[in-house]
């Protein structure tokens, strides 16, 4: 399998998760659309990232998509979505709001960063962070330990632990130190982990904000 797109983004970061958490092999080419559109539209039409691309050359994309086929690699008991009820709908419902959350992001950054000066539109930047910092709360709040349900890894814990990782370097102001404590603990506990350790992107200063959301 080949794994198209950056970690930096956190779309294709929550599928290189899975696949290393399920150490399925695959190769990874960190395409990134803004650079290369022409290369990411090989494998989605679309020109977004992630694809992944099969060993029968058929390609997936979009993560909710390639993070279903991935799960239904692997035994029941170990997938990121349970496949009964009530429990798979509680995990797809945390993932929903972490997915929300994440968008919310991206649109204020793509805000601040795609409009020529004095033409960004301050409210709807404020808007989207409320709407992304409600998310964030709502998540960070969840009952439990460790785990944000089920007691247990899922996939709500993968996409949770992305968008906090993908706040603190894009708008570090919406993700302070002691803002989400559980969220901030359940990054730390899960970026020890080698799953999110290979997968983590970089923080340096040449990183600019339009390769880390495309």
């Amino acid at each position: 399998m080949i794994l198209i797109g950056r970690y930096r983004s956190p779309f294709t970061r929550r599928v290189a998760i899975a696949l290393r958490h399920f150490e399925l092999e695959y190769e990874h080419r960190p395409i990134s659309a803004w650079h290369d559109l022409k290369e990411v539209r090989r494998y989605n039409p679309v020109g977004r990232v992630p694809a992944l691309a099969l060993d029968s050359g058929e390609v997936l994309f979009d993560s909710v998509a390639i993070l279903d086929y991935i799960d239904h690699l692997v035994d029941p008991a170990r997938a990121l979505v349970p496949r009964t009820e009530p429990d798979r709908h509680e995990v797809l419902r945390i993932v929903a709001g972490g997915l929300g959350a994440i968008e919310k992001v991206t649109a204020g950054v793509y805000e601040t960063t795609m409009r020529p000066p004095g033409k960004v539109h301050e409210p709807w930047v404020r808007h989207n962070d409320d709407q992304a910092a409600s998310a964030l709360a709502w998540l960070d709040a969840r009952p439990g330990r460790l785990w944000l349900v089920l007691d247990r890894f899922t996939l709500a814990d993968v996409t949770a632990v992305t968008l906090f990782d993908f706040a603190q370097i894009v708008n570090p102001a919406l993700v302070p130190r002691g803002r989400f404590p559980r969220l901030d603990a359940l990054s730390t506990h899960c970026n020890a982990l080698p799953a999110f350790a290979l997968t983590k992107p970089g923080v340096d200063v040449g990183i600019t904000i339009l390769s880390i959301l495309n």
